[in-house]
């Protein structure tokens, strides 16, 4: 039990013992009050009153405690001790104001002054750092205190409260002094409440406390508002139509009535659709603005000449908040039948989280993993890192039979995501990750990084390098010679390369550096050039060489990637979510399409664009689509539709599965592989 409930059990004990004694002695039950009267007692208190003001706290405190020390017992004593208890808050002391207090409590149970000493050693509990004792003995003691006293003492109980994170207690107390108090301290401590309750308050305080709160509490428009919110949230929205309209109507001039109105008319608003409006939340401002014209242009192409449809955007500003106002706005004030976007890391989450709550289909374009997990009303189309490492080691493992590899990634988030989920998609098909270095984005020299991958960098670690260099010393005595001999035998140290693939998850800046370091220390990379493989196979004099298949991700389909890296990537395989020299049928239309529309060749975002906007249209056009709900059956239930991005199915994740472009490097550049290499062995370029 806390010092302060045992000392009110002490109180309530010598309390009752006195009132015993005085049964006994036949006396009146009202107990000993304030002890026997003294004057000289009383005189010396009246003395040192006048004297106190010019001392200073502390002094007067123990001037006041000395008092009562010397006349035990008498009713001096008492207000002594009361007085020695404010001095001691007033010097901000109060742990010695406790102690006074506490006093006069233990040896007058009784005083007319116990009230006061209890109001007042609740404070000094209070500013002593014991917030919940201070809140327990103010709450007890609040319905006896005079009326006047109970402005400050609900005050006092409200801060309490708070500071002991004691929150729905807090609001219902601010509520309590504002039901007391008008004009400015009102409006405080209304706005403490509103505080509390906005940023403090869990769904289920806040539900509780509705249920408990006086019905005329101050505090009640606040609590009231705030349950509206999170219903919405969690998107129970009759009741948060409910709690809206019950604010409108209870307080129809208070402060929260035109947020409840605002609120009733969104929700109103979210039934009526528009099956013809598509909504496009992007970047338009910022740095990320390239990235929304880009997505708008692939949108508009995809319902052009439908003269049904009208494509609304908002501006996200790449920001979480600006994606979450943007859907909010196509959603409720556009009456947007599906919203597109969600395309930066930064905005997808929260992008995929307002449109699940408001039930608006999303076809979000960014390569955040597990965006789609907000719920069914979020779909992606867009290439992820997953999805590029199954592809690759799907090609790899199940169509050219590999089994071990090694992996050089930078430490990007691009490379690093990449790299990882390249390595978990090979440990979990039984393959092997058999060397593994990374390196700063910005690296110019890649030779110690691939020596150490083909055990040609600490050389101590391997057997037949010592075993030679012993057989060295044995034979050459001469320091120099010896010397000049285990040099020219660490040169002609073949590599150990135990990996059959590479996987470079990078950009063709560094792939132009990377990749003749590799040529450098006899990993070879033309797999698809049995000619150049039997020449370096007679230069070396290594007949048991065996090319290494390079792999890469969409960050190589670069038009300059040939001119950097030349023939050293030649026979490279890598995929992409789109390539716009590609052979499809499909993809071809549209590139033209884009080409002639806007002057530039398109790339995966307006792609992937144009492909939403246009299973959007199929589920409106084709499947009669009238709602959000309709058009989300619609696209849960696509399979194999032809778009620019390939044949697009949606798994039951609403993830994208569809074939992905591979791409090989030959003497003319980049090109699409054709079906027969992928799974012939060799397959690249020619």
């Amino acid at each position: 039990m806390r010092r302060t409930g045992l000392l009110l059990l002490a109180v309530a004990a010598l309390g009752l013992a006195a009132c015993a004694s005085q049964r006994a002695a036949g006396g009146p039950e009202a107990g000993p009050g304030d002890g026997a009267v003294d004057p000289r007692a009383s005189a010396e208190l009246e003395r040192l009153r006048a004297q106190a003001a010019s001392l200073p706290p502390e002094r007067a405190a123990e001037s006041f405690e000395a008092l009562a020390s010397r006349y035990p017992g008498s009713s001096a004593g008492a207000e002594a001790l009361y007085e020695a208890g404010l001095r001691w808050r007033e010097a901000k002391r109060p742990e010695r104001a406790s102690a006074a207090l506490g006093q006069l409590l233990t040896r007058y149970p009784l005083s007319r002054l116990a009230p006061q000493a209890k109001y007042q050693l609740a404070l000094s509990e209070l500013e002593a750092g014991r917030a919940r004792d201070a809140y327990q003995t103010l709450v007890n003691l609040y319905d006896k205190l005079p009326r006047a006293d109970q402005p400050d003492a609900a005050r006092r109980i409200a801060e309490a409260a708070e500071a002991a994170r004691l929150w729905p207690q807090a609001v219902r107390w601010y509520g309590e002094l504002a039901a007391l108090r008008e004009g400015p301290e009102r409006q405080r401590a209304l706005a403490k409440a509103a505080e509390v309750v906005d940023g403090r308050l869990s769904f289920l305080e806040v539900a509780r406390l509705k249920e408990e709160l006086p019905a005329d509490s101050p505090a009640m428009p606040a609590v009231t508002m705030k349950l509206a919110r999170i219903l919405v949230h969690l998107n129970e929205y009759g009741e948060a139509e409910a709690r809206a309209r019950e604010v409108v109507q209870r307080w129809p001039d208070g402060p929260y009535a035109p947020d409840a109105r605002a609120m009733l008319e969104r929700l109103g608003r979210r039934q009526r659709v528009n099956p013809g409006v598509v909504g496009v939340a992007v970047p338009l401002s910022g740095r990320f603005k390239g990235w929304g014209e880009a997505v708008i242009q692939g949108v508009e192409l995809g319902l052009a000449e439908r003269p049904g449809f009208r494509v609304v955007s908002r501006d996200t500003r790449g920001e979480a908040d600006g994606a979450a106002q943007a859907i909010q706005d196509l959603a409720m004030a556009e009456g947007a039948v599906a919203v597109i976007g969600g395309v930066t890391n930064a905005e997808a989450q929260r992008a995929a989280a307002v449109a699940q709550e408001l039930e608006i289909p999303l076809l979000t374009l960014s390569k955040v993993e597990n965006v789609t997990e907000a719920g069914p009303y979020v779909f992606r189309n867009m290439l992820t890192a997953s999805a590029q490492a199954a592809a690759l080691v799907d090609y790899a493992m199940g169509r050219r039979g590999l089994k071990r590899f090694g992996v050089l990634y930078p430490n990007i988030p691009y490379g690093v995501e990449l790299a990882g989920a390249f390595w978990d998609e090979v440990d979990a098909r039984g393959g092997e990750m058999r060397a593994a270095e990374t390196y700063e984005h910005d690296r110019t020299t890649f030779a110690p990084l691939v020596k150490s991958m083909v055990g040609k960098l600490h050389l101590d670690e391997r057997a037949d390098y010592l075993e030679k260099a012993r057989e060295i010393a044995k034979n050459e005595k001469d320091p120099y010679r010896r010397a000049k001999a285990v040099e020219k035998m660490r040169r002609q140290l073949d590599p150990i390369v135990d990996f059959e693939a590479v996987f470079i998850p990078d950009f063709a800046k560094n792939l132009a550096l990377i990749a003749p370091a590799l040529a450098v220390e006899d990993v070879v990379t033309a797999t698809c050039e049995p000619a150049e493989l039997a020449r370096i196979r007679k230069a070396t004099g290594r007949e048991e060489l065996q090319p290494v298949q390079l792999l890469g991700g969409n960050g190589w389909d670069d038009p300059a990637l040939l001119e950097k890296a030349g023939r050293y990537v030649h026979c490279a395989v890598f995929v992409d979510g789109f390539f716009a020299g590609s052979d499809r049928a499909e993809t071809r239309r549209f590139v033209e399409a884009f080409q002639k529309a806007n002057g530039r060749p398109p790339s995966i975002l307006e792609a992937s664009a144009y492909d939403a906007a246009r299973m959007i249209r199929q589920a409106v056009e084709r499947d009669r689509a009238q709602t959000r709900d309709a058009v989300r059956t619609s696209l849960a239930a696509l399979k194999g539709f032809p778009g620019a991005t390939g044949d697009i199915s949606f798994d039951p994740r609403r993830e994208p599965q569809r074939q992905l472009f591979f791409l090989t490097v030959d003497r003319s550049g980049i090109r699409e592989m054709r079906p027969a290499e992928l799974s012939a062995p060799g397959s690249g370029g020619d």
